[in-house]
């Protein structure tokens, strides 16, 4: 097929994105007891792999902002799921910062606002860029926040497409799922349309139930993470929220759940503490996402670990039900409102935003909580003070600090580590004596 200058262009920088991860992914391999991080760069060239092919032979490629669970998707075959703030994920990976913070200034540069979280101002340079393929349509969805409105309304502006908007309502009960429920099954229909695939409902029932093995695998696994000493690197928590947000359905993603699983039941049952574990703390927020090695030094110098964090964390609010048609919607409509991480509990009440946290402080053993502010999170730092108090009265350590996820400009790495060290020091190892 004859491509255009653009997507020739497109189709190079996604290859050498591929090849890149590829070379990842064989080098983990070599670590045979590391086999969380080695199925992760797996599920992720996987995916980038898919898109290479989409780009070659022409199939539908549809965008959406990362508030949606995947599985629908999946139910039509040669689709592939755009998720636009993939950009600033694929370029933290490569260690490539320079690149994150050029389309960052590029947003701004573009009227948008300073203060919108960093992984959608990136979308929103990438969109502007010309990174990603054109779509047959997108898809939006008011959650988890207003800066993923504000990039939904980017797209729309900068690729012109048909667009599907799931309304995700305040409050969580059955009512609100089978709200959404309704929304997912006009979905269906659009994207039927608009992709000229058909909706295959068996091949849903098949996702769904790799969805569901992967959701009790990741409930295994986090069992294993609430071992003390704990048994993994702490940055592994994080990596949890790719799987949910483009590959919970795909063998690629199981795999990578039982690759986190393998490994932390190998190194729980060997009895050797990988990590000279002093201090276990909650990251109630989003990781540092510029500087991962940030967590190694944590572990290293301070004895900090992480046993889990907010994208780690899945909510046991059951399996999805594969019995019938509607069964299965309503099953992703409450996997997307109660589950996912973020919509969970930014979304509605502080309520569940607090409970959540101190459910992990007390389950996973933590000696303190650290609510890493980050600079787009407006709903999180509106409830600090609520959050503040219920610590105090659960007798939970907290610092808090502010920072951007993949900017390095706003707090830099030598910042974090003051504020960390300065905690761990000062406040916390003079409590545990």
């Amino acid at each position: 097929m004859r491509r255009t200058p653009e997507e020739q262009q497109q189709l190079r920088i996604w290859k050498n994105f591929f090849n890149f991860v590829d070379m990842g992914y064989r080098a983990f391999s070599a670590d045979e007891e590391g086999t969380g991080l080695t199925e992760f760069a797996n599920m992720t060239r996987h995916y980038i792999g898919r898109l290479v092919e989409n780009l070659q032979q022409g199939k539908p490629i549809i965008w959406h902002n990362l508030g949606y669970n995947p599985e629908l998707f999946f139910a039509f075959e040669g689709v592939f799921n755009l998720c636009i703030e993939m950009m600033g994920a694929v370029y933290i990976m490569s260690y490539n910062t320079q690149a994150a913070m050029d389309m960052i200034d590029l947003a701004e540069a573009d009227g948008i606002p300073s203060d919108m979280c960093s992984a959608d101002k990136i979308s929103v340079g990438a969109m502007s860029m010309k990174l990603y393929p054109k779509p047959v349509c997108h898809l939006a969805i008011n959650s988890p926040c207003d800066s993923q409105v504000v990039s939904t309304q980017a797209m729309l502006e900068l690729e012109p497409a048909p667009m599907f908007v799931v309304d995700v309502p305040y409050e969580s009960d059955d009512r609100s799922v089978r709200y959404v429920a309704g929304q997912l099954r006009e979905l269906s229909e659009f994207l039927a349309r608009h992709t000229g695939i058909k909706m295959d409902w068996d091949r849903l029932r098949q996702v769904c139930e790799i969805s569901n093995q992967t959701v009790q695998t990741l409930w295994d696994w986090m069992d294993f993470r609430k071992h003390v000493p704990v048994v993994q690197p702490s940055k592994l928590s994080s990596f949890v929220v790719p799987l949910q947000m483009i590959c919970c359905g795909t063998q690629e993603g199981l795999d990578f759940a039982r690759g986190l699983l393998h490994e932390a039941r190998l190194k729980a049952h060997r009895g050797r503490p990988v990590i000279e574990e002093k201090v276990r703390a909650i990251w109630y927020n989003d990781p540092v996402w510029f500087d991962l090695q940030l967590y190694d030094w944590m572990e290293k110098v301070l004895g900090l670990t992480m046993p889990i964090d907010l994208f780690g964390y899945y909510a046991a609010e059951g399996l999805i039900d594969t019995s019938t048609p509607e069964s299965m919607l309503f099953g992703l409509a409450k996997k997307m409102i109660r589950i996912m991480p973020m919509t969970r509990q930014f979304r509605g009440k502080a309520e569940t935003f607090i409970a959540d946290f101190l459910t992990m402080a007390e389950v996973f053993q933590a000696d303190c909580g650290i609510f890493a502010g980050h600079l787009g999170c407006k709903h999180a730092w509106g409830v600090i003070g609520l959050f503040k108090e219920a610590c105090r009265k659960a007798n939970v350590p907290l610092l808090i600090f502010p920072y951007d996820m993949m900017d390095p400009r706003v707090t830099s790495r030598e910042d974090i580590k003051f504020e960390l060290s300065r905690f761990v020091n000062e406040v916390v190892l003079p409590r545990k004596g």
